[in-house]
Formats: C-alpha cells, sequence, structure tokens
C-alpha cells in the first residue's frame, strides 16, 4: 500500500518515535508531499543544530514527493472555502497537504487530527 506522510510524521520518524516506525515498517512504499517537505525543510534551515539542513535533504530523498498541481489547486480552494464557511479553518499548509492526498485520492497518515474535519479525506493515525 502507498501512503501519503505529512510534515508531523516526518518530524515523528526522524525522531525515531515508536508509532511513526511501525508504521514505516508496515508500509510498502511512503510518499510525502512537496508542501510537507517544504515545512520539513524550513524546521530544518531554522534549527540551531549544525548540518541539520543538509540531512533532512537527505532524509527526504528516500521519499518520493508529489506536487501541488492545477487539480490541486482546485482542490485547495475548495477545501479552504467550505472550511472558512463552516467556521474550521485549519492552517492553509494542512489545507495544502489535503488537497494533493485527495487528488491522489490517499489517505494521508498524521496525528493532527484536524484533517479529520475535511470532507471525504481518509486520515490514518500511528
Amino acid at each position: 500500500m502507498v501512503s501519503i506522510v505529512d510534515t508531523c510524521f516526518l518530524i515523528d520518524l526522524i525522531r525515531e518515535d515508536p508509532g511513526a516506525i511501525r508504521y514505516a515498517e508496515d508500509e510498502a512504499v511512503l510518499r510525502t508531499t512537496a508542501i510537507s517537505a517544504a515545512e520539513f525543510l524550513y524546521g530544518a534551515r531554522i534549527s540551531m543544530k549544525p548540518d541539520l539542513a543538509d540531512a533532512a535533504r537527505t532524509f527526504l530523498s528516500y521519499f518520493p514527493i508529489l506536487p501541488f498541481d492545477s487539480e490541486s489547486a482546485a482542490l485547495y480552494a475548495d477545501i479552504a472555502a467550505e472550511l472558512r464557511r463552516s467556521g474550521r479553518r485549519i492552517s492553509s499548509f494542512d489545507e495544502l497537504i489535503a488537497a494533493i492526498a485527495l487528488r491522489h485520492d490517499e489517505a494521508i497518515v498524521s496525528r493532527d487530527t484536524h484533517f479529520s474535519s475535511i470532507p471525504g479525506l481518509s486520515v490514518i493515525s500511528y
């Protein structure tokens, strides 16, 4: 099975969180999104740890990265507008990540429970 992992999963995996490791060991392919990759690299870049940015780029090289394309853009607009209408907005980054997952008709692997407020998005916790 192929899974789309979000930013918190990437962070948990690199920190050797037991739940993230268990999930990664059970899955054949783990993919992430361009948005999660950007968030992950940004966190490494602003870290006080020397060489973390290079290590983060190497770590991400093991994951196929799904782009944000025009179909994802249309889905994002629908998601953001619906959540705004209902008063349940989440971060724009997470709305973009969700749009990519919906575009590929796949679940998102995350500990962030707010993903469950997005209609049609399957969320797998670990």
